[in-house]
Protein backbone atom coordinates (compact mmCIF):
# COMPACT_ATOMS: atom_id res chain seq x y z
CA UNK A 1 0.00 0.00 0.00
CA UNK A 2 2.76 2.33 0.83
CA UNK A 3 4.44 1.55 -2.48
CA UNK A 4 1.29 2.26 -4.49
CA UNK A 5 0.72 5.58 -2.73
CA UNK A 6 4.23 6.60 -3.50
CA UNK A 7 3.79 5.82 -7.21
CA UNK A 8 0.54 7.78 -7.33
CA UNK A 9 2.19 10.74 -5.68
CA UNK A 10 5.14 10.59 -8.10
CA UNK A 11 2.77 10.40 -11.09
CA UNK A 12 0.93 13.52 -9.91
CA UNK A 13 4.17 15.46 -9.56
CA UNK A 14 5.15 14.37 -13.05
CA UNK A 15 1.88 15.65 -14.55
CA UNK A 16 2.28 18.98 -12.75
CA UNK A 17 5.85 19.32 -14.03
CA UNK A 18 4.80 18.55 -17.62
CA UNK A 19 1.95 21.06 -17.43
CA UNK A 20 4.30 23.73 -16.11
CA UNK A 21 6.76 23.14 -18.95
CA UNK A 22 3.97 23.33 -21.54
CA UNK A 23 2.70 26.60 -20.05
CA UNK A 24 6.20 28.05 -20.05
CA UNK A 25 6.68 26.96 -23.68
CA UNK A 26 3.38 28.62 -24.59
CA UNK A 27 4.43 31.87 -22.95
CA UNK A 28 7.72 31.79 -24.89
CA UNK A 29 5.82 31.36 -28.16
CA UNK A 30 3.58 34.29 -27.33
CA UNK A 31 6.59 36.40 -26.46
CA UNK A 32 8.15 35.68 -29.87
CA UNK A 33 5.10 36.91 -31.78
CA UNK A 34 6.03 40.33 -33.14
CA UNK A 35 3.37 43.03 -33.00
CA UNK A 36 2.39 44.75 -36.27
CA UNK A 37 4.39 47.95 -36.69
CA UNK A 38 2.25 51.03 -36.77
CA UNK A 39 4.75 52.71 -39.07
CA UNK A 40 3.75 50.37 -41.89
CA UNK A 41 0.14 51.50 -41.72
CA UNK A 42 -1.24 54.48 -43.55
CA UNK A 43 -1.65 57.57 -41.39
CA UNK A 44 -5.14 58.02 -40.02
CA UNK A 45 -7.25 60.42 -42.05
CA UNK A 46 -8.14 63.59 -40.24
CA UNK A 47 -10.87 66.02 -41.16
CA UNK A 48 -10.49 69.38 -42.87
CA UNK A 49 -12.41 72.00 -40.90
CA UNK A 50 -13.97 75.20 -42.18
CA UNK A 51 -13.15 77.91 -39.65
CA UNK A 52 -14.65 81.04 -41.22
CA UNK A 53 -16.33 82.50 -44.27
CA UNK A 54 -18.37 85.69 -44.78
CA UNK A 55 -20.74 83.91 -47.17
CA UNK A 56 -21.60 80.20 -47.47
CA UNK A 57 -23.91 78.86 -50.14
CA UNK A 58 -24.42 76.03 -52.57
CA UNK A 59 -24.15 76.50 -56.33
CA UNK A 60 -26.18 74.46 -58.83
CA UNK A 61 -23.46 75.14 -61.41
CA UNK A 62 -20.83 73.15 -59.51
CA UNK A 63 -20.43 69.52 -60.72
CA UNK A 64 -20.55 68.38 -57.09
CA UNK A 65 -24.00 69.16 -55.67
CA UNK A 66 -22.63 68.88 -52.12
CA UNK A 67 -19.93 71.51 -52.73
CA UNK A 68 -20.02 74.51 -50.44
CA UNK A 69 -19.30 77.89 -52.02
CA UNK A 70 -17.38 80.16 -49.66
CA UNK A 71 -16.77 83.88 -50.24
CA UNK A 72 -14.84 86.41 -48.18
CA UNK A 73 -12.18 85.86 -45.49
CA UNK A 74 -12.22 82.11 -45.91
CA UNK A 75 -10.19 80.05 -43.43
CA UNK A 76 -9.60 76.30 -43.09
CA UNK A 77 -7.64 74.11 -40.71
CA UNK A 78 -6.25 70.65 -41.20
CA UNK A 79 -4.23 69.32 -38.29
CA UNK A 80 -1.50 71.92 -37.72
CA UNK A 81 -1.84 73.74 -41.04
CA UNK A 82 -4.09 76.74 -41.69
CA UNK A 83 -5.32 77.86 -45.12
CA UNK A 84 -6.70 81.26 -46.09
CA UNK A 85 -8.13 82.69 -49.33
CA UNK A 86 -10.72 85.12 -50.77
CA UNK A 87 -13.08 82.39 -52.02
CA UNK A 88 -13.24 78.61 -52.08
CA UNK A 89 -15.15 75.44 -52.92
CA UNK A 90 -15.27 73.03 -50.01
CA UNK A 91 -15.92 69.35 -50.71
CA UNK A 92 -16.64 68.01 -47.25
CA UNK A 93 -17.43 64.46 -48.37
CA UNK A 94 -14.07 64.04 -50.13
CA UNK A 95 -12.24 66.05 -47.46
CA UNK A 96 -10.81 68.45 -50.05
CA UNK A 97 -11.08 72.04 -51.16
CA UNK A 98 -10.28 74.53 -53.93
CA UNK A 99 -9.07 77.99 -52.92
CA UNK A 100 -8.92 81.10 -55.12
CA UNK A 101 -7.05 84.40 -54.89
CA UNK A 102 -4.69 85.50 -52.13
CA UNK A 103 -4.15 81.91 -51.11
CA UNK A 104 -2.05 81.42 -48.01
CA UNK A 105 -0.99 78.25 -46.16
CA UNK A 106 0.66 78.55 -42.75
CA UNK A 107 2.29 75.79 -40.72
CA UNK A 108 3.61 77.00 -37.39
CA UNK A 109 6.15 79.80 -37.72
CA UNK A 110 8.38 77.98 -40.19
CA UNK A 111 6.41 77.45 -43.42
CA UNK A 112 4.39 79.97 -45.42
CA UNK A 113 2.99 79.11 -48.86
CA UNK A 114 1.30 81.66 -51.14
CA UNK A 115 -0.37 81.47 -54.55
CA UNK A 116 -3.41 82.37 -56.67
CA UNK A 117 -4.98 78.90 -56.68
CA UNK A 118 -4.90 75.87 -54.36
CA UNK A 119 -6.32 72.40 -54.48
CA UNK A 120 -5.87 70.57 -51.21
CA UNK A 121 -6.71 66.92 -50.53
CA UNK A 122 -6.98 66.22 -46.83
CA UNK A 123 -6.72 62.46 -47.36
CA UNK A 124 -3.44 62.47 -49.29
CA UNK A 125 -2.33 65.74 -47.61
CA UNK A 126 -1.02 67.05 -50.93
CA UNK A 127 -1.44 70.72 -51.80
CA UNK A 128 -1.34 71.80 -55.45
CA UNK A 129 -0.58 75.52 -55.64
CA UNK A 130 -0.58 77.38 -58.94
CA UNK A 131 0.32 80.82 -60.31
CA UNK A 132 2.62 83.30 -58.56
CA UNK A 133 3.60 80.67 -56.02
CA UNK A 134 5.89 81.62 -53.17
CA UNK A 135 7.12 79.26 -50.45
CA UNK A 136 8.92 80.82 -47.49
CA UNK A 137 10.89 78.86 -44.91
CA UNK A 138 12.83 81.17 -42.58
CA UNK A 139 15.63 82.63 -44.77
CA UNK A 140 14.72 80.61 -47.87
CA UNK A 141 12.23 81.61 -50.57
CA UNK A 142 11.01 79.44 -53.45
CA UNK A 143 9.30 81.06 -56.45
CA UNK A 144 7.44 79.19 -59.21
CA UNK A 145 4.09 78.97 -61.02
CA UNK A 146 3.39 75.29 -60.28
CA UNK A 147 4.19 73.73 -56.92
CA UNK A 148 3.02 70.53 -55.24
CA UNK A 149 3.56 70.30 -51.50
CA UNK A 150 3.38 66.93 -49.74
CA UNK A 151 2.67 67.43 -46.04
CA UNK A 152 3.41 63.81 -45.13
CA UNK A 153 6.97 64.00 -46.45
CA UNK A 154 7.23 67.76 -45.86
CA UNK A 155 8.43 68.22 -49.43
CA UNK A 156 7.63 70.81 -52.08
CA UNK A 157 8.50 70.28 -55.74
CA UNK A 158 8.05 72.22 -58.98
CA UNK A 159 8.21 71.02 -62.57
CA UNK A 160 7.76 74.06 -64.84
CA UNK A 161 10.72 76.15 -63.74
CA UNK A 162 11.46 77.75 -60.40
CA UNK A 163 13.83 79.88 -58.34
CA UNK A 164 15.20 79.21 -54.86
CA UNK A 165 16.85 82.06 -52.92
CA UNK A 166 18.67 82.28 -49.60
CA UNK A 167 21.15 84.71 -48.03
CA UNK A 168 24.04 83.58 -50.26
CA UNK A 169 22.74 82.24 -53.57
CA UNK A 170 19.99 82.26 -56.18
CA UNK A 171 19.27 78.91 -57.84
CA UNK A 172 17.09 78.33 -60.91
CA UNK A 173 16.15 75.13 -62.73
CA UNK A 174 13.39 73.49 -64.75
CA UNK A 175 12.61 70.93 -62.04
CA UNK A 176 13.36 71.05 -58.35
CA UNK A 177 12.31 70.04 -54.87
CA UNK A 178 12.82 71.53 -51.43
CA UNK A 179 12.42 70.05 -47.95
CA UNK A 180 11.71 72.65 -45.23
CA UNK A 181 12.62 70.09 -42.56
CA UNK A 182 16.07 69.08 -43.84
CA UNK A 183 16.79 72.34 -45.76
CA UNK A 184 17.90 70.14 -48.68
CA UNK A 185 16.95 70.98 -52.27
CA UNK A 186 17.51 69.00 -55.47
CA UNK A 187 17.61 70.57 -58.94
CA UNK A 188 17.51 69.09 -62.45
CA UNK A 189 17.70 70.45 -66.00
CA UNK A 190 19.34 73.81 -66.78
CA UNK A 191 20.45 74.38 -63.20
CA UNK A 192 22.08 77.71 -62.45
CA UNK A 193 23.47 78.91 -59.11
CA UNK A 194 24.35 82.61 -59.00
CA UNK A 195 26.59 83.97 -56.27
CA UNK A 196 28.06 87.52 -56.22
CA UNK A 197 31.53 85.96 -56.70
CA UNK A 198 30.83 83.12 -59.13
CA UNK A 199 28.22 81.30 -61.24
CA UNK A 200 27.63 77.54 -61.20
CA UNK A 201 25.78 75.82 -64.04
CA UNK A 202 24.87 72.15 -63.98
CA UNK A 203 22.46 69.46 -65.07
CA UNK A 204 21.95 67.98 -61.58
CA UNK A 205 22.67 69.67 -58.26
CA UNK A 206 21.89 69.06 -54.59
CA UNK A 207 22.02 72.10 -52.31
CA UNK A 208 21.64 72.73 -48.58
CA UNK A 209 20.29 76.13 -47.55
CA UNK A 210 21.58 75.44 -44.02
CA UNK A 211 25.25 74.75 -44.85
CA UNK A 212 25.33 76.53 -48.27
CA UNK A 213 27.08 73.46 -49.70
CA UNK A 214 26.32 72.46 -53.30
CA UNK A 215 26.66 68.76 -54.06
CA UNK A 216 27.64 68.36 -57.73
CA UNK A 217 26.05 65.26 -59.25
CA UNK A 218 26.49 65.86 -62.98
CA UNK A 219 28.55 67.85 -65.52
CA UNK A 220 29.03 71.27 -63.92
CA UNK A 221 30.93 74.51 -64.54
CA UNK A 222 31.90 77.04 -61.87
CA UNK A 223 33.00 80.34 -63.40
CA UNK A 224 34.38 83.46 -61.71
CA UNK A 225 36.42 86.41 -62.90
CA UNK A 226 39.76 84.64 -62.43
CA UNK A 227 39.12 80.93 -62.90
CA UNK A 228 36.93 78.15 -64.21
CA UNK A 229 36.20 74.75 -62.61
CA UNK A 230 34.74 71.74 -64.39
CA UNK A 231 33.56 68.75 -62.38
CA UNK A 232 31.04 65.93 -62.56
CA UNK A 233 31.12 64.92 -58.89
CA UNK A 234 32.02 66.75 -55.71
CA UNK A 235 31.14 69.38 -53.11
CA UNK A 236 31.38 73.16 -53.27
CA UNK A 237 30.96 75.26 -50.13
CA UNK A 238 29.55 78.48 -51.55
CA UNK A 239 29.94 80.33 -48.24
CA UNK A 240 33.68 79.87 -47.68
CA UNK A 241 34.63 79.15 -51.31
CA UNK A 242 36.08 75.65 -50.85
CA UNK A 243 35.62 72.80 -53.31
CA UNK A 244 36.31 69.06 -53.00
CA UNK A 245 36.00 67.50 -56.47
CA UNK A 246 36.37 64.00 -57.91
CA UNK A 247 36.32 62.19 -61.27
CA UNK A 248 39.12 64.04 -63.13
CA UNK A 249 37.94 67.53 -62.30
CA UNK A 250 39.68 70.50 -63.94
CA UNK A 251 40.73 73.89 -62.52
CA UNK A 252 41.70 76.58 -65.06
CA UNK A 253 43.24 79.92 -64.14
CA UNK A 254 44.81 82.45 -66.55
CA UNK A 255 46.11 79.87 -68.99
CA UNK A 256 47.01 77.30 -66.32
CA UNK A 257 45.04 74.06 -66.23
CA UNK A 258 45.17 71.70 -63.22
CA UNK A 259 43.66 68.22 -63.62
CA UNK A 260 43.62 65.29 -61.19
CA UNK A 261 41.63 62.29 -60.05
CA UNK A 262 40.58 64.52 -57.14
CA UNK A 263 40.93 68.27 -56.52
CA UNK A 264 40.73 70.61 -53.56
CA UNK A 265 40.30 74.33 -54.24
CA UNK A 266 40.10 77.32 -51.88
CA UNK A 267 38.80 80.38 -53.72
CA UNK A 268 39.52 82.81 -50.85
CA UNK A 269 43.12 81.73 -50.29
CA UNK A 270 43.61 81.21 -54.01
CA UNK A 271 45.20 77.77 -54.09
CA UNK A 272 44.37 74.36 -55.50
CA UNK A 273 45.63 70.84 -54.79
CA UNK A 274 45.39 67.86 -57.12
CA UNK A 275 45.87 64.20 -56.23
CA UNK A 276 46.75 61.16 -58.36
CA UNK A 277 47.49 61.25 -62.11
CA UNK A 278 47.94 65.01 -61.95
CA UNK A 279 48.58 67.15 -65.02
CA UNK A 280 49.22 70.89 -64.79
CA UNK A 281 49.71 72.78 -68.05
CA UNK A 282 50.63 76.41 -68.67
CA UNK A 283 49.63 77.38 -72.21
CA UNK A 284 51.04 80.90 -71.84
CA UNK A 285 54.57 79.93 -70.73
CA UNK A 286 54.35 76.57 -72.55
CA UNK A 287 55.30 74.16 -69.79
CA UNK A 288 53.74 71.23 -67.96
CA UNK A 289 53.98 69.47 -64.59
CA UNK A 290 52.85 65.91 -63.89
CA UNK A 291 52.88 63.73 -60.79
CA UNK A 292 50.65 62.20 -58.16
CA UNK A 293 50.44 65.42 -56.14
CA UNK A 294 50.48 69.03 -57.29
CA UNK A 295 49.87 72.33 -55.49
CA UNK A 296 49.30 75.68 -57.21
CA UNK A 297 48.73 79.13 -55.73
CA UNK A 298 47.08 81.46 -58.22
CA UNK A 299 47.91 84.53 -56.11
CA UNK A 300 51.68 83.97 -55.79
CA UNK A 301 52.03 81.80 -58.96
CA UNK A 302 53.84 79.17 -56.91
CA UNK A 303 53.64 75.51 -57.98
CA UNK A 304 54.82 72.34 -56.27
CA UNK A 305 54.79 68.77 -57.58
CA UNK A 306 55.98 65.48 -56.10
CA UNK A 307 55.47 61.70 -56.33
CA UNK A 308 56.68 60.77 -59.82
CA UNK A 309 57.06 64.44 -60.65
CA UNK A 310 57.97 65.35 -64.24
CA UNK A 311 58.32 68.82 -65.76
CA UNK A 312 58.19 69.48 -69.49
CA UNK A 313 59.22 72.83 -70.96
CA UNK A 314 58.18 73.21 -74.60
CA UNK A 315 58.64 76.97 -74.85
CA UNK A 316 61.69 76.49 -77.08
CA UNK A 317 62.01 74.60 -80.31
CA UNK A 318 62.80 71.36 -78.51
CA UNK A 319 61.11 70.12 -75.33
CA UNK A 320 63.10 69.76 -72.11
CA UNK A 321 62.03 66.88 -69.84
CA UNK A 322 62.97 66.94 -66.16
CA UNK A 323 62.28 64.37 -63.43
CA UNK A 324 62.98 64.63 -59.70
CA UNK A 325 61.55 63.67 -56.34
CA UNK A 326 60.27 67.24 -55.94
CA UNK A 327 59.69 70.06 -58.42
CA UNK A 328 58.96 73.68 -57.50
CA UNK A 329 58.19 76.80 -59.50
CA UNK A 330 58.55 80.31 -58.07
CA UNK A 331 57.48 83.59 -59.66
CA UNK A 332 59.26 86.83 -58.75
CA UNK A 333 58.27 90.46 -59.25
CA UNK A 334 54.68 89.68 -60.14
CA UNK A 335 52.86 92.19 -62.38
CA UNK A 336 56.06 94.07 -63.24
CA UNK A 337 58.25 94.30 -66.33
CA UNK A 338 60.98 92.45 -64.40
CA UNK A 339 58.90 89.34 -63.64
CA UNK A 340 60.73 86.02 -64.04
CA UNK A 341 60.24 82.38 -63.02
CA UNK A 342 62.52 79.93 -61.37
CA UNK A 343 62.21 76.14 -61.56
CA UNK A 344 63.82 74.09 -58.80
CA UNK A 345 64.30 70.32 -58.73
CA UNK A 346 65.48 68.32 -55.75
CA UNK A 347 67.01 64.85 -55.42
CA UNK A 348 67.67 62.30 -58.16
CA UNK A 349 67.30 64.86 -60.91
CA UNK A 350 67.23 63.60 -64.50
CA UNK A 351 66.84 65.86 -67.53
CA UNK A 352 66.69 65.18 -71.23
CA UNK A 353 66.65 67.13 -74.46
CA UNK A 354 67.89 66.00 -77.86
CA UNK A 355 71.02 68.20 -77.62
CA UNK A 356 71.75 67.81 -73.91
CA UNK A 357 71.16 65.29 -71.12
CA UNK A 358 72.18 65.39 -67.48
CA UNK A 359 71.90 64.01 -63.96
CA UNK A 360 72.50 65.66 -60.59
CA UNK A 361 71.07 65.86 -57.09
CA UNK A 362 69.50 69.32 -57.42
CA UNK A 363 68.91 71.84 -60.17
CA UNK A 364 67.72 75.43 -60.67
CA UNK A 365 66.54 77.00 -63.93
CA UNK A 366 65.88 80.74 -64.12
CA UNK A 367 64.03 82.43 -66.96
CA UNK A 368 65.75 85.70 -66.00
CA UNK A 369 69.07 84.73 -67.60
CA UNK A 370 68.06 81.40 -69.18
CA UNK A 371 70.60 79.66 -66.98
CA UNK A 372 70.26 76.08 -65.78
CA UNK A 373 72.49 75.32 -62.77
CA UNK A 374 73.23 71.73 -61.68
CA UNK A 375 74.47 70.93 -58.15
CA UNK A 376 75.99 67.92 -56.34
CA UNK A 377 77.87 65.54 -58.62
CA UNK A 378 76.40 66.85 -61.87
CA UNK A 379 77.07 65.08 -65.17
CA UNK A 380 76.21 66.61 -68.55
CA UNK A 381 76.20 64.77 -71.89
CA UNK A 382 76.22 66.33 -75.32
CA UNK A 383 76.48 63.94 -78.27
CA UNK A 384 79.79 62.11 -77.69
CA UNK A 385 80.99 64.47 -74.95
CA UNK A 386 80.67 64.22 -71.16
CA UNK A 387 81.19 67.12 -68.74
CA UNK A 388 81.62 66.70 -64.96
CA UNK A 389 82.29 69.00 -61.99
CA UNK A 390 81.00 70.14 -58.62
CA UNK A 391 78.66 72.62 -60.31
CA UNK A 392 77.64 73.06 -63.93
CA UNK A 393 75.98 76.21 -65.27
CA UNK A 394 74.30 75.87 -68.67
CA UNK A 395 73.27 79.02 -70.57
CA UNK A 396 70.53 78.69 -73.18
CA UNK A 397 70.11 80.70 -76.37
CA UNK A 398 66.64 80.29 -77.85
CA UNK A 399 66.12 76.60 -78.37
CA UNK A 400 69.69 75.33 -77.98
CA UNK A 401 72.49 75.31 -75.43
CA UNK A 402 74.86 78.25 -75.94
CA UNK A 403 77.69 77.56 -73.50
CA UNK A 404 78.42 75.77 -70.23
CA UNK A 405 80.56 76.69 -67.24
CA UNK A 406 81.93 73.76 -65.14
CA UNK A 407 83.29 74.75 -61.71
CA UNK A 408 85.67 72.84 -59.39
CA UNK A 409 87.16 69.49 -60.32
CA UNK A 410 86.06 70.11 -63.88
CA UNK A 411 86.49 67.27 -66.39
CA UNK A 412 85.62 67.02 -70.06
CA UNK A 413 85.73 63.65 -71.83
CA UNK A 414 85.17 63.38 -75.58
CA UNK A 415 84.92 60.02 -77.34
CA UNK A 416 86.71 60.05 -80.72
CA UNK A 417 86.20 56.38 -81.65
CA UNK A 418 85.80 53.03 -79.94
CA UNK A 419 89.29 53.21 -78.42
CA UNK A 420 90.29 56.93 -78.39
CA UNK A 421 89.21 59.74 -76.04
CA UNK A 422 90.12 63.38 -75.46
CA UNK A 423 90.19 64.47 -71.83
CA UNK A 424 90.57 67.93 -70.34
CA UNK A 425 90.63 68.64 -66.61
CA UNK A 426 91.04 71.79 -64.54
CA UNK A 427 89.61 73.94 -61.78
CA UNK A 428 86.99 75.22 -64.21
CA UNK A 429 86.09 74.63 -67.83
CA UNK A 430 84.07 76.72 -70.25
CA UNK A 431 82.55 74.92 -73.21
CA UNK A 432 80.86 76.56 -76.23
CA UNK A 433 78.26 74.90 -78.41
CA UNK A 434 77.09 75.45 -81.95
CA UNK A 435 74.23 73.64 -83.59
CA UNK A 436 73.78 71.57 -80.46
CA UNK A 437 77.40 70.34 -80.49
CA UNK A 438 80.37 71.34 -78.35
CA UNK A 439 82.87 73.04 -80.68
CA UNK A 440 85.51 74.26 -78.21
CA UNK A 441 86.35 74.51 -74.53
CA UNK A 442 88.94 76.20 -72.36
Amino acid sequence: MLGKGKNKYSSGRHRILVASVLCLFGFCLLAQVKPVKKGGQKPARSKVYLLHSDVLKKSPLNPDPDAQILIGNVAFRHDSIYMYCDSACFYEKTNSLEAFDNVKMVQGDTLFLYGDYLFYDGNTQIAQVRYNVRMENKNTTLLTDSLNYDRIYNLGYYFEGGTLMDEENVLTSEWGEYSPATKISVFNYDVKLVNPKFTLTSDTLRYSTATKIANILGPSDIVSDANHIYSELGFYNTQIGQAELLNRSILTNEGKRLTGDSLFYDRVKGYGEAFDNVIMTDTINRNMLTGDYCYYNELTKYAFATKKAVAVDYSQGDSLFMHADTLQMYTYYLNTDSMFREMRAYHKVRMYRTDVQGVCDSLVFSSKDSCLTMYDDPVLWNNNQQLLGEKIMIYMNDSTIDWAHILNQALSVERLDSTSYNQVTGKEIKAWFKGGRCVRWM
